[in-house]
């Protein structure tokens, strides 16, 4: 009997009249909740809330199984595909390959597209070269979803470096539990760098090459453009845009951030000044060709001295950018290639990181990094505010948000007393950076917060499931599979931050931290 019927459903004994296939009916008892609190008068929530998150936990790895399952069927299939591709006489110029027939014949009969069966064909078809993964997946231990992206993302590797990659990749997260989709991500993108820093070096000045700008029309008026550039390029005009929004915002402008952002680059592109914050407030609305008095308004049009027209700045009026890289001393001086990581955009190759750090005008900022816990220092003040050496230093160690399975870099996240203040005083051992949504979730008591392990902080949810968040290890790429020989001795790492005592107003402008 197949394992999956896609005929008409015929009840039978073992189903129960519900016709679905056997294995599966089984599969669906064994995940079936226990009663609810009707059927159970003295459930209480929270017993019932803990009992539906535990089904939903076992369907979700029983659907890996059942994944697991069909890439084995895929195999099957196209096992047989290319034994009937062998029998064939054909004169056909441009043969068929088996992964070709397979893919059309398995996206005819189920609706799965194409490009999806290809992807899965890749995995079901190489059993030795992605081994952990089909071992994962026959456990439960990964989804189809996210071994079809390793799959995509490690094809230019060699087949002797995955089996350690997609053990690091898969490995739990500090708290034991699964790590979040963004995590997950992280990890991946960061493990490819490392384990192929040279060929990923020879890609990325391939690309440089190919560099480029191009836009479209989309529905309702608008229009989307698109920039390729090297990766410090396109932080440096995220992180120029994001200042200049937020400073105009400050200022009392009434469009939102994301206005901001488009209206403000526009302008730049297009006239190469923007319109200076006390007449943006004023207006309320993007500056343009059409605007009075600016750039690309006809000549006099605008309005007499005083009479509230927008005046103009260059762009050498607006907040400097900053392209924060963080560089473990280990590859800075060459004595690793693991991946280093742009601070909240993503990972580039260490040969690409040294030399974003030799760039003329770079600066370099230490901070010592605790190898095993990453504790901050004990700053401390009598305020309920931090000071900004404070903020400071807790976001560069706690390198995003501390929320669980939230991966906001910390430099978007406010700075939360653990403790209530005054209860709780206002120094770095009971501050850390949270999400604005993770802050919300903590102070509207969705979530039950406490100190654990110095450095951990325990999240209770309302279903009584327990999360513990640690700081950011810096030094975890160094680990990674592939990344190089590790230094003989524990030095400092380089970080995001300026040293404890060094204020950001003594300085003109924020430099780059590298």
């Amino acid at each position: 009997m197949p394992f999956l019927d896609t005929g008409r459903p015929t009840p039978d004994a073992d189903s129960h009249g519900s016709g679905l296939n056997a294995r599966i009916a089984h599969v669906l008892r064994v995940t079936e909740a226990p009663p609810g609190p009707k059927e159970r008068p003295g459930r209480s929530l929270l017993d019932e809330a803990d009992a539906r998150l535990s089904q939903i936990e076992r369907l979700e790895v029983q659907k890996c199984r059942l994944e697991a399952r069909i890439v084995d069927a895929y195999a099957a299939l196209h096992s047989v595909e290319e034994e009937q591709l062998a029998r064939m006489v054909t004169s056909s110029p441009v043969p068929l390959t088996a992964d070709q027939v397979a893919a059309q014949e398995i996206s005819c009969a189920t609706g799965v597209g194409v490009a999806e069966v290809a992807r899965r064909l890749e995995l079901a078809t190489a059993p030795r070269r992605h081994r952990v993964l089909r071992a994962r997946l026959r456990a439960g231990g990964v989804s189809l979803h996210r071994a079809l992206r390793i799959v995509v993302e490690t094809r230019m590797l060699d087949d002797d470096a995955l089996p350690d990659l997609e053990a690091a990749v898969l490995s739990p997260s500090r708290d034991g539990g699964i790590s979040s989709h963004r995590l997950f991500g992280e990890r991946l993108r960061r493990c490819v760098r490392a384990a192929d820093p040279r060929g990923q070096e020879e890609r990325r000045r391939a690309a440089t090459a190919r560099r480029t700008v191009f836009g479209r029309l989309v529905e309702d008026g608008m229009g989307t453009f698109t920039v390729v550039a090297p990766a410090e390029r396109v932080v440096g005009v995220l992180d120029r845009v994001e200042a200049m929004a937020r400073s105009a915002r400050a200022s009392g402008d009434a469009r939102s951030l994301d206005q901001l952002r488009s209206d403000l680059l526009c302008d730049l592109v297009l006239f190469g000044v923007v319109p200076d914050a006390s007449s943006s407030a004023r207006a309320g609305g993007p500056a343009g060709p059409a605007c009075p008095g600016g750039p690309g308004g006809p000549a006099g049009a605008g309005g007499p001295a005083g009479t509230g027209g927008p005046s103009w700045s260059g762009l050498s009026d607006a907040p400097p950018a900053a392209v924060r890289i963080v560089v473990p001393f280990e590859v800075a001086t060459g004595l690793s290639d693991a991946a280093c990581e742009l601070t909240g955009h993503g990972w580039v190759t260490a040969p690409h990181a040294r030399q974003i750090i030799t760039a003329p005008g770079s600066v370099w900022q230490r901070l010592a990094a605790d190898v095993d816990t990453g504790r901050a220092l004990e700053l401390s003040t009598e305020r309920y505010a931090p000071t900004p050496e404070m903020v400071a230093h807790v976001k560069a160690v706690d390198g995003v948000c501390r929320g669980p399975g939230c991966q906001v870099p910390a430099d978007r996240c406010d700075v939360d007393h653990l403790e209530p203040w005054p209860t709780g005083r206002t120094h770095v051992s009971n501050l850390d950076a949270l999400s604005r949504g993770c802050h919300n979730g903590k102070t509207a008591r969705v979530w039950t917060v406490r100190r654990v392990d110095d450095d951990g902080i325990s999240w209770t949810s309302l279903a009584g499931r327990e999360y513990v968040t640690y700081p950011k290890d810096w030094r975890e790429s160094l680990r990674d599979p592939g990344s190089g020989p590790p230094a003989t001795q524990a030095r400092p790492s380089v970080a995001q931050e300026r040293p404890p005592g060094l204020s950001a107003r003594s300085r003109p402008h924020d430099p780059p931290p590298f």
